[in-house]
């Protein structure tokens, strides 16, 4: 089910998505710019350089808390690669776009994939706990509504398995007759155009019919349904109040959505303590937009206690799924040592990951890294290839370009050519 709210692309003012790097000659002391100063023992520890895991495919997600990118730079035209140097911390002031590509394929410029790793422990709750700041509003019982008696759902396994009219045709009768896991089966079926055409009024109807029997799932779609104005007219209290019956039954997305209205205060009052207590809940159920808008709220302070160990925490988990704003933030704080032992060789690798997927700030930050060789081996031809791919993203970088004019014809040639190769080489 998706997780989008028509307006949930909010411009909250959290402004922690960053992912501005400073890598201009005049910072550079010098120094060993592949080693890292040791992290203090009570600092949490990053991940193996080789260890970290490749992002797990997922749905599309919901609209994120991020704005979109500032582009632009200064950095010194003169600059030639160092081979050494302290590299300065990333500037908190570039926020990562809200709508960012999926991955395209290509093997990892550093080689093999590693392993995946599962998700890191999620942080205890403890006194400064988004369960803590909001103990005067605690959330209702969340539970699933327990499962009716009787054989496995036939017409749900057949939907899964692809046979949609199938599966229609043993729900349609049960959902004439009643029943509200039939109704909300149906609707999908309608709302998808699933092996019949799609017709977005009849699956308004359907969801109607199961989201006032107290179908979750059912109250949820409805919810974007009037959000979108899809089936029926655009009707927000009607949507906000749908997603605030399924955000009460526990249903994931909606308490994530939910959080973002109670952010944004136009629908809901603004109450950032009970919205990060809605985002805690679905971050531990799971959710990575919760996890990566929960990091933004430790990092912010905004309905907790400020907390950069918590943050990194979960900008981490939300980044081992795959979500590519939570993998570059996570990379920035790698990078810098933020919440978290500094740890350049494992922020390279991340942003290759962000990189390989397409997103082109990580593969602007990428070609600085290698420019450089901060955490990995300088490597120009590559720092060029990834340039050139940024720029035909739209990500201007004046430093780069005069980095790669320096380079020899030879050179660029080769990452020219391996850019048009890119994903396949």
């Amino acid at each position: 089910m998706r997780a989008v709210v028509a307006a949930a692309a909010l411009c909250l003012g959290l402004g922690t998505a960053s992912a501005q790097m400073d890598l201009s000659p005049e910072a550079l002391p010098p120094a060993d710019v592949t080693a890292s100063p040791e992290a203090p023992a009570t600092e949490p520890t990053a991940p193996a350089a080789d260890s970290v895991p490749a992002p797990r495919p997922r749905p599309d997600g919901p609209g994120l808390l991020a704005a979109d990118e500032k582009t632009g730079s200064s950095f010194d035209a003169d600059f030639e690669p160092q081979p050494s140097g302290d590299i300065p911390p990333l500037p908190i002031d570039e926020p990562v776009p809200a709508s960012l590509p999926q991955s395209t394929g290509g093997a990892g410029a550093m080689g093999s994939e590693p392993e995946p790793l599962p998700l890191t422990e999620a942080p205890a709750p403890g006194p400064d706990s988004t369960t803590a700041a909001a103990a005067g509003e605690p959330l209702p019982e969340i539970a699933a509504p327990p499962r009716a008696p009787g054989a496995p759902d036939l017409a749900y396994g057949a939907f899964q398995r692809g046979f949609y009219l199938t599966a229609f045709d043993i729900a349609i009768d049960r959902a004439q007759a009643g029943d509200v896991a039939a109704q909300t089966l149906i609707a999908v079926i309608y709302e998808g155009g699933y092996g019949v055409p799609q017709n977005f009024d009849e699956a308004f109807n359907w969801y109607k019919l199961a989201a006032d029997a107290g179908d979750r799932e059912a109250q949820f779609a409805l919810g974007l349904m009037y959000m979108q104005a899809r089936g029926t007219e655009q009707n927000l209290e009607l949507a906000a109040a749908y997603i605030e019956k399924a955000a009460n039954q526990g249903q994931i997305d909606a308490m994530y959505n939910l959080g973002l209205l109670l952010l944004d205060g136009s629908l809901r009052a603004r109450d950032p303590r009970r919205a990060a207590q809605l985002m805690a809940a679905a971050a531990n159920s799971g959710s990575p937009d919760a996890q990566y808008a929960l990091g933004q709220l430790y990092a912010s302070g905004l309905g907790v206690e400020q907390d950069e160990s918590r943050a990194t925490q979960w900008y981490g988990n939300a980044a081992r799924t795959g979500l590519l704003p939570a993998q570059i933030e996570y990379a920035i704080r790698l990078f810098n040592g933020i919440g978290v032992a500094k740890d350049e060789e494992a922020a390279a690798l991340w942003f290759l990951r962000a990189a390989e997927s397409g997103n082109p700030i990580a593969q602007n930050r990428l070609a600085r890294i290698l420019a450089v060789g901060a955490g990995i081996p300088a490597d120009p031809v590559a720092a060029a290839k990834w340039h050139y791919l940024a720029s035909s993203a739209g990500k201007s970088d004046d430093w780069l370009d005069a980095f790669v004019a320096g380079l020899s014809d030879p050179q660029r040639q080769a990452a020219a050519d391996a850019a048009q190769r890119w994903p396949g080489g």
